[in-house]
């Protein structure tokens, strides 16, 4: 069968998605090889502070492909960049002094490091700030310079010279962190700090699937990740063998999909991927629980392209990455292996049940927006450390999780988390954990919270 068009671009992605991401929504995306993989163009002085702006949705991670990014910016580019922060400063809600303000770069001339710089104090300025942003009559460079949006000083800051596009979405970064610091302001989270004697666990709530509204993260729940001495996760989807987990889904070799399954679950699948303009024999090799992960996704998002930005803004990635780029150890409560094992122990009959459920609501468009709209309020509801709103999403009827797949996700898992916390807690010296679990975990009664609490430990949560 010929390639559609758009799978042609999807075929480029990875082989599969996270791990985190199937806990969740979940999917699997087949590969096909198209050439040498382009290499990131990021210096390492700035890839910290990319790791938070790519996550605000002020530049999109294209740039850093695009083999002009470490060049100097366009006037296309540095507009886009000028608007996509000005929406992010904008969600502070400070009345604007000049609605009229226009810091829009005609292209003219050279866009210097000096303009970046002006352009985006004028932009901060605009808006009534209160006494915490400290605004005084300094220079633009030198406001800058005193709140650390511009580090260095002297002719190394090479003023009169072209900016960088890398150079500018720096400062950019820099400039929303900061405002939303000195307003308070920033993404909640679901956060509690359990102590013992002289060792300290923060649990942190994980939301899978992201959005941009989550970032940045409120300033108390950067500091405590920073001044952890370790990241603990369920699973490192960075830096983990993912290969184990794409081992599982596949059939021995000489045995097929089509082998394994009814005829009639198989030709429902064939109208499916017709339906999405996916070539026919995409899953062939794949096992029913695998599939199922990929098209709850696509069931929920649309398209790929959006199922990948939402994996790109998942909560446990962003702290992987920062551990990873910061040397900061990384520890698993279970691993990769285990949660593999851990779906690809679910029955054939009952992986295939569930695909079929699947198939019948895509065939039928049956609740598509509401599984999108239950995402979304569950995201906002983290975004606002409301964990009421976000356990009213995971316990309605539409929420919960009542398959034989999602049954496995909570219960005994939740026992063995708590006994390794707790042994993280009687640990001898003073220790302090940063621990990234998805949040249904936390947030259900008789869950991981609950049973801290039944050991003992001082429980306090932290919104």
């Amino acid at each position: 069968m010929k390639e559609t068009k758009q799978w042609g671009k999807f075929s480029r992605w990875a082989a599969v998605g996270t791990l985190s991401l199937s806990l969740l929504l979940g999917h699997v995306i087949p590969v096909k090889a198209e050439g040498p993989v382009t290499v990131p163009q990021i210096s390492p002085w700035s890839v910290s502070t990319l790791n938070e702006g790519e996550k605000y949705g002020i530049f999109p991670p294209q740039w850093y492909m695009d083999g002009t990014f470490q060049k100097a910016i366009t006037a296309d580019k540095f507009n886009s960049l000028m608007s996509a922060t000005a929406t992010k400063l904008d969600q502070l809600g400070f009345k604007k002094k000049d609605s009229t303000l226009s810091v829009v770069h005609s292209g003219k001339e050279a866009i210097t490091r000096e303009s970046v710089i002006t352009s985006f104090y004028k932009l901060l300025t605009n808006y009534e700030l209160p006494e915490t942003f400290a605004v005084t009559t300094d220079t633009s460079l030198d406001y800058m310079q005193k709140q650390g949006i511009v580090q260095g000083n002297g002719s190394g800051l090479g003023l009169s010279n072209p900016s960088t596009v890398e150079q500018a979405a720096v400062i950019a970064t820099r400039l929303i962190e900061f405002a939303y610091d000195k307003a308070d302001s920033g993404a909640e989270g679901l956060m509690w700090k359990v102590t013992n004697e002289k060792n300290t666990l923060y649990l942190f709530g994980s939301i899978h699937a992201g959005i941009t509204d989550m970032y940045p993260m409120h300033k108390s729940v950067r500091d405590a990740y920073n001044t952890s001495d370790e990241l603990w996760v369920e699973a490192d989807i960075v830096a983990g063998d993912m290969d184990y987990y794409a081992q599982t889904m596949l059939y021995k070799e000489g045995t097929s999909l089509k082998d394994s399954v009814s005829a009639d679950t198989y030709a429902k699948l064939q109208k499916v991927l017709t339906k999405l303009e996916i070539p026919a024999e995409t899953f062939d090799v794949y096992k029913p629980f695998a599939i199922s992960s990929t098209l709850s996704s696509l069931y929920t998002y649309g398209t790929f392209e959006e199922s990948q930005m939402a994996q790109f803004h998942g909560v446990d990635r962003y702290f992987l990455t920062s551990a990873l780029l910061s040397a900061k150890p990384v520890h698993e409560l279970e691993g990769i292996k285990f949660q593999a094992d851990l779906f690809a122990s679910v029955p054939a009959e009952k992986q295939e049940k569930e695909l079929n459920a699947l198939l019948d609501a895509f065939l039928s468009d049956t609740d598509r927006d509401e599984a999108g709209e239950q995402l979304k309020q569950m995201q906002l509801a983290w975004v606002k450390g409301d964990q009421a709103g976000l356990l009213k999403v995971l316990t309605t009827p539409e929420g919960s999780a009542e398959s034989d797949t999602n049954k496995l996700l909570f219960g005994d898992r939740d026992k063995k988390m708590a006994i390794k916390l707790a042994e993280l807690l009687e640990r001898e010296g003073e220790n302090t954990s940063f621990v990234v679990v998805g949040a249904g975990h936390y947030v259900q009664k008789g869950l991981v919270i609950d049973l801290l609490k039944e050991k003992g430990y001082t429980v306090e949560a932290m919104q």
